[in-house]
């Protein structure tokens, strides 16, 4: 059997649904009109998603929010001079990357240029002691990953090496979200490895061209909402959204101190590999995926905090449905609101039934910019998406994906933290290839709430899940919740 063909067997039949409808989606694009490159190369409108994230910095233009900071630990001896050519290489081979924004008019545009000087500089801490350079590693870190960016002054990517021993460093990335999507990140790591293995081999790397630029995406993404978006997939989120009520407030520790600085929290938490492999157990047996699974506790959840019955949770998903954005770097994400009512005297089997509903339909219709539903929805762009939902849910699969390598290099993926939030509270679950649990993090706004209030509600998460999958047929409302906490 193929390596394909095995993957394709440990599919749950959802997930082949998936799949066949994704499948679907590739087919009948085929007979549309491909992209074409613009006339003007050297600047383009931006697109739906990238004209939230501007609206957003042209009122909070410090506001760090919209970084998107990781980092690798390298071990082994790093060619510095091969990792600079070869992101400029990348840079070279994607205009994205070359581009800044500005006004035109009273129009924001992205700015294409030829060249942007790109340089990693480095912070060398060997000459400390050994116990020490551990926390001054990740007080540069975060730092620099928290350190804004400057939408008029390209690139809008950075990079810091942080020289640990002869070899062993940390290379910490920034990317700014106008120019960023989790595909991108992997694309670019791929391109970087493959141009950083030719220059300390002595060889090329010549990868085929790209069929567009992302710019051309952009110029492009107009018709195709009048054409695609509005006649197929706007009218089921007009349904799905009819009479929807304004977002509803969870309480908070700091009400009065909405919009004060939006300051980042997180708590870290492992579901048990016992846990896990019952919740799996479950979806499959539900004939769905872990991923719906765990939004309908967290959905539950939500409605104990609030009393709401009309729940509705903002998701990402992505909008690369086309064969020539598929290699592209840039901002291909929507965010899809997830509505579900959500009533105590429902077992978890009805309401994973019912979470399955709405995962579905939106995934149905998931090619859409958010900034369409909210046109019909009359709500404004600059109010934001607060308007439909406050809670996040995403579930991040990298089971499928390979990992990534570099020659004559160990790499180890680190996790930074970011400084600020642009919503309440989401919760974010991540499902490793290899391990046999899956993780996450609730990231909160902290000056609504505090660590001790977020520690509650992950006790109460955690039985939640925990009660929910030893008896999916006992009413919700009967599940217990932690020493001391009640209903809400």
């Amino acid at each position: 059997m193929s390596d394909l063909s095995a993957r394709l067997e440990r599919l749950t039949p959802a997930q082949r649904a998936l799949l066949d409808r994704r499948l679907a989606d590739r087919q009948a694009m085929v007979g549309v009109g491909a992209i074409p490159r613009r006339a003007r190369r050297d600047r383009a409108r931006l697109t739906d998603a990238q004209e939230r994230v501007w609206l957003h910095r042209q009122r909070l233009p410090d506001d760090p929010a919209h970084n998107v900071p990781s980092a690798w630990r390298l071990r082994g001896r790093l060619d510095l001079d091969a990792l600079t050519r070869a992101v400029h290489a990348v840079m070279a081979r994607h205009e994205v990357l070359r581009s800044t924004y500005e006004l035109d008019g009273d129009q924001p545009v992205q700015v294409v240029h030829p060249h942007l000087p790109f340089t990693i500089p480095t912070v060398d801490l060997r000459d400390l002691p050994a116990d020490q350079r551990e926390e001054r590693m990740w007080q540069e870190a975060r730092a620099e990953g928290n350190r804004p960016f400057d939408l008029g002054v390209g690139p809008l990517l950075r990079m810091l090496l942080i020289r640990l021993a002869d070899d062993e460093q940390v290379l910490v990335r920034i990317f700014d979200h106008m120019i960023w999507d989790r595909a991108s990140m992997g694309i670019f790591g791929q391109e970087v490895a493959d141009f950083y293995r030719a220059y300390v081999e002595g060889g090329t790397y010549d990868p085929p061209p790209l069929p567009i630029q992302y710019g051309d995406y952009a110029e492009w993404q107009p018709q195709w909402i009048e054409r695609e978006v509005r006649v197929r997939h706007l009218p089921y989120w007009r349904r799905q959204l009819a009479d929807v009520p304004p977002a509803r407030e969870l309480p908070t520790d700091h009400p009065e101190r909405r919009g004060a600085t939006n300051r980042s929290g997180q708590r870290y938490f492992r579901l048990s590999p016992e846990l896990t492999e019952e919740l799996r157990r479950f979806a499959h047996e539900e004939r769905t995926t872990l991923n719906v699974v765990l939004l309908a506790v967290w959905k539950f959840l939500l409605h104990r905090l609030t009393g709401a019955e009309d729940v509705v949770v903002g998701t990402n998903s992505s909008t690369r449905r086309r064969a020539e954005t598929e290699p592209l770097m840039g901002l291909f994400l929507t965010m899809l609101p997830l509505r579900t009512t959500v009533r105590s005297e429902l077992t978890f089997r009805e309401l994973v039934a019912a979470t399955r509903r709405t995962m579905t339909g939106a995934l149905d219709y998931h090619d859409i910019p958010i900034g369409v539903i909210l046109d019909e929805l009359n709500v404004g762009r600059g109010v934001g998406l607060g308007a439909l939902y406050r809670v996040a849910f995403i579930m991040v699969d990298f089971r499928h994906e390979a990992p990534l390598t570099m020659a004559g290099l160990e790499l180890e993926p680190l996790m930074l933290e970011k400084q600020t939030v642009t919503i309440d509270l989401s919760i974010g679950y991540f499902d490793e290839a290899g391990e046999d649990h899956v993780y996450g993090m609730i990231e909160y706004n902290a000056d609504l709430f505090t660590a001790d209030t977020v520690e509650r509600m992950w006790q109460q998460l955690d039985l939640l899940l925990h009660g929910a999958v030893a008896t999916p047929d006992r009413p919700m409302a009967e599940l217990p919740t932690p020493p001391g906490d009640g209903d809400r």
